[in-house]
This record gives structure tokens, sequence and C-alpha cells, in this order.
């Protein structure tokens, strides 16, 4: 039988704001705007680089981490990864790329290319699924208005044989 540790890293989040899926975008030439402006969506919204407050989670970076213990699925880890001859444990990491709209929800969650590649489409199919079932978040702020956030999470199953 094998034990199962989920480890779940630091939130890494990388801002798009205000893209949203299938949206054209006009980028601007000016890299150096000090607001981090970078151009206009189709629907007129404003792109930047830089947010004045990140989306954050109900709870902040604890419940977050809180939330992702309490429903991922471990059993999947420890159903699809295998230990090595020799080796008394192994692990499988799945980083999902998200968005978090100007409303809170979390939209568009997909595993990163690497993931996708090293990691069984069980273990991706689970982070993803925990994700995207979480309630909403609290939307960045950016200039007096909710904007569209990127987010970035690591997950990483670890197995160890008893």
């Amino acid at each position: 039988m094998k034990k199962i540790l989920l480890l779940i890293s630091a939130i890494t989040l990388v801002v798009t704001s205000l893209l949203a899926q299938k949206r054209q975008v006009v980028y601007s030439n000016d890299k150096d705007s000090p607001s981090g402006f970078v151009g206009f969506a189709k629907n007129g919204d404003s792109i930047i680089r830089i947010v004045q407050v990140e989306a954050e989670f109900p709870g902040g970076r604890n419940g977050w981490r809180k939330y992702l213990e309490l429903n991922l699925n471990t059993a999947v880890g420890d159903k699809y990864i295998k230990i090595p001859k020799g080796d008394t444990s192994a692990k499988a990491t799945v980083t999902v790329n998200f968005l978090v709209d100007k409303n809170g929800n979390i939209q568009n969650p997909v595993a990163d290319s690497l993931s996708s590649v090293t990691v069984h489409k069980k273990i991706i199919a689970e982070a993803i699924r925990a994700i995207k079932d979480g309630p909403k978040w609290i939307p960045a702020w950016q200039d007096g208005h909710y904007v569209a956030y990127r987010a970035k999470q690591a997950i990483t199953f670890i197995v160890f044989k008893n």
C-alpha cells in the first residue's frame, strides 16, 4: 500500500488583465508605460500588465491551500503514480493556468504543456477539476475597476511506499 502526500506550492499569479477568451487584442508599443497599459481589447476594455490589487481566493493563500487540500482527490495520485523499483516515493506535478474574470469566476483552467507530457491525464484532470469547481475569488482591482487576472497553480502529488 502507498501513502500519498499532497504539496500545493505557493500560488504564482501572472497578470493578463481584462483579456478574455476569443477577444481580438491590439497592443500598443509603449512597454514602458508607468500604469502598465499595453492596449485595448476589441470591446474597448484596457489591457494592462500590472494590477494594483491581485485576485485573491476568499481566505487568502492559506484559505486557497486549505481548499485544495480538502477538495483534491488524492486517491487519483495513489492510483496513477508508479513508484520506480528500488525507490520509496514518486511524485507528479501539475501546473494549472486559469483566468479569474472580473466577476471572480474561474475560467479556462488548463494544464501547462510540460504537465501534459509528463503526468497521467487522470491526475491532470483531477487538478483542473478541483480548481474549476472552486468558489468565486475576489477579482483583481485596477484604477477603480475589477479586472480579469491570469493565475497559475502548481500541485504536486507525492506517493510513498509503506
